[in-house]
């Protein structure tokens, strides 16, 4: 897979840059006088130090059928071509492209020094050094090469360049890939390279821990509030982070060098990765799907296409490219007339959104320039970009905040308001219950004057028999209920069970006894309590008055861990479902005790009586309990149908 343009994520600045181009002739006249030059000046390598090499030092062939290094160095001199940029530059090509240069020795003595190339988003670079001696240097290196097999594997692409004393040397550099082919080309003096190379990444790493920090903050403000926009923040702070690694070329040397997929396209990934989280951002920082509309639509549009975008080019699709520059445009564009037009509407995240993508803007128009050849290689068309991506994430997270203590305040006023509504209504309501307290006194005094007329003895026996029979009532239910589980006790139990029987023999209509019996109960008590014990029995007997809600039938506590179950005009088999339904939902039920599960199941006996059969409450009763202990000693936690009925 070839790398994507890396313009893709600057794209949105062209249309502006085509008029600044024309407005802003740097190097006009310099390209025009070195353009009647056949043959690229000469680079004067003199004391150590830094040596920037410029347009004017560069000549450039487009291969359009392959060349070997020594059919470029035969070309003639009119077969070369002159940047005419303010960098060495020529653009995005299809074709591979050969470049020229020719470099002399001034001094006396031998020199040994580091050639350049700080551009890391060529897939294919060769390396030619043609010595005075005939002797030829080669080296290739590129994307598709290996990160730690370049030469001192570094973040930018080096060569050697050893030179003897006043000699003349031609160099040639073969560059393929479908990026600009852009050439920011450097001539070091070694000691000098290492400490500058080791500034330029403290400055990066300073940048990088920058984004870090504020997507590890925004990030545990997402875990406390679980907004959304903090979410989506930390992963727009990621996605840059990934970008500008992989940008630096710092990614490549560091991180995934050993991976030809990763070299090629962790870049690629980023920047889709970017825009998505960039859209997803926006639509919830600005809440678009408040405002709906146009807004909501064009953001719609965006995340769906950079997400589908995300998952071709895992898949290797690289056709969609082309249209992903034209996006990157549309996308820009659309979040920047977004937030200005919310901005207007009022929306105070707008107008914090709106000018921290400005300042990204203003900062990458350097390096877009840079790239278009308007502006040369320089401080700051090299890191105006990532100034401009720790500014806005800056400014974002500086809006987050501002968002907390609003909606702070916000939430505080509200609550005043509730607070004085509240207080209000508690007001009104003393004042209405005053008014029935005062007709209260007033019907009181009215009935006390009838209740005179009664007689006072007639009044307390009446009272005397109300009490006496709300007692005995109590009395009665008392008698027939289970006080733990409040189901039916056993007594009960046995009147009805006996009165269901004479029904059913009456009717000629099936009758079915469901018994079930918690397994392991003891352990339960043993390990955890009696008052466990208590509460499993009590959750049981609650599950049973669950699943079983007709009027005709009745729950009973009968012993202990046992409960009863008659179902009044039920056969066996859908009493045996019934069961089946009571065991499933007694595994079910969720008792923590002691900081731990007490797990629960139970074993089930039924029994029937079938239309024109005839049973005593014993026999069926006996018939259910050999069930039941079936079950039991099949492996308990199962449903057992009685096997016989007694005639």
């Amino acid at each position: 897979m070839s790398p994507i343009p890396v313009t893709l994520l600057l794209k949105p600045l062209t249309l502006l840059l085509c008029l600044i181009h024309v407005l802003w002739p740097l190097t006009a006249a310099a390209a025009d006088a070195s353009a009647e030059q056949s043959l690229p000046a000469t680079i004067h390598v003199g004391s150590p130090g830094l040596l920037e090499l410029q347009p004017v030092h560069a000549r450039y062939h487009l291969e359009l059928a392959p060349l070997s290094a020594q059919q470029v160095f035969d070309l003639a001199a009119g077969e070369w071509a002159a940047p005419e940029k303010a960098t060495i530059n020529i653009g995005p090509q299809k074709h591979a492209a050969w470049f020229r240069f020719h470099i002399k020795n001034e001094l006396n003595t031998d020199v040994d020094r580091l050639l350049e190339l700080r551009w890391p988003h060529l897939r294919d670079i060769d390396f030619y050094q043609r010595r005075a001696s005939g002797e030829v240097i080669h080296l290739k290196v590129g994307l598709s090469v290996n990160g730690f097999e370049h030469y001192m594997n570094n973040t930018s692409y080096l060569f050697p360049l050893p030179l003897a004393a006043g000699e003349s040397s031609d160099v040639l550099i073969r560059v393929h890939g479908n990026s600009y082919l852009f050439l920011p080309l450097f001539i070091w003096d070694r000691d000098l390279f290492i400490a500058d190379h080791g500034n330029q990444l403290m400055w990066y790493c300073l940048a990088f821990g920058a984004l870090l920090a504020m997507m590890l903050y925004n990030a545990s403000l997402y875990v406390f509030t679980r907004d959304r926009s903090y979410y989506f923040y930390s992963l727009y702070a990621l996605s840059i982070l990934i970008y500008e690694i992989s940008a630096t070329g710092i990614g490549n040397r560091y991180l995934w060098g050993w991976s030809e997929w990763a070299r090629l396209n962790v870049f690629v990934l980023s920047i889709n990765m970017s825009f998505l989280c960039g859209s997803l951002f926006a639509r919830y920082f600005l809440g678009l799907e408040q405002y709906g509309g146009w807004c909501k639509w064009l953001n719609s549009i965006t995340v769906a296409f950079w997400a589908g975008s995300g998952l071709l080019v895992l898949l290797g699709v690289t056709e969609v490219y082309g249209l992903a520059e034209s996006m990157s445009l549309f996308t820009c564009f659309a979040a920047l007339i977004t937030s200005m037009y919310l901005w207007k509407k009022g929306n105070v995240s707008a107008r914090y959104f709106t000018i921290a993508w400005t300042a990204l803007i203003v900062f990458t128009m350097g390096t877009v320039m840079m790239l278009n050849g308007s502006m040369p290689y320089n401080a700051f068309t090299q890191y105006g970009q990532i100034i401009g991506f720790v500014l806005e994430m800056l400014l974002l997270s500086f809006a987050l905040a501002e968002r907390i203590n609003r909606e702070r305040k916000q939430r505080e006023e509200a609550q005043q308001v509730a607070l004085q509504l509240q207080t209000e209504i508690s007001d009104e309501r003393e004042d209405r219950v005053q008014a029935q307290q005062q007709l209260l006194e007033l019907q009181k005094q009215t009935n006390k004057e009838l209740e005179c007329r009664v007689s006072e003895r007639t009044d307390e026996l009446e009272k005397a028999m109300s009490e006496l029979e709300a007692a005995n009532s109590e009395l009665e239910k008392l008698s027939v209920t289970d006080p733990l589980t409040t189901l039916s006790n056993r007594r009960y139990f046995d009147e009805v069970l006996e009165r269901e029987l004479q029904r059913s023999q009456r009717t000629q209509k099936p009758l079915a006894l469901v018994m079930v019996d918690l397994d392991h109960f003891k352990q339960i008590n043993d390990n955890y309590g009696h008052l466990a014990g208590d509460d499993c029995l009590r959750l049981v007997a609650a599950t049973l008055k669950k699943l079983v809600t007709r009027g005709t039938d009745l729950i009973a506590r009968y012993g202990g861990e046992e409960f009863v179950v008659i179902l009044a005009d039920t056969t066996e088999d859908d009493a045996y479902r019934v069961a089946e339904r009571i065991r499933s939902e007694i595994i079910k039920i969720h008792l923590i005790y002691g900081g731990s599960r007490i797990p629960m199941s139970a074993s089930l006996g039924v029994a029937g009586v079938a239309m024109g059969r005839v049973m005593t409450p014993g026999q069926l009763i006996g018939a259910a309990d050999d069930a039941l202990y079936q079950a039991k000693n099949s492996g308990r936690n199962r449903s057992v149908v009685a096997k016989t009925n007694v005639s």
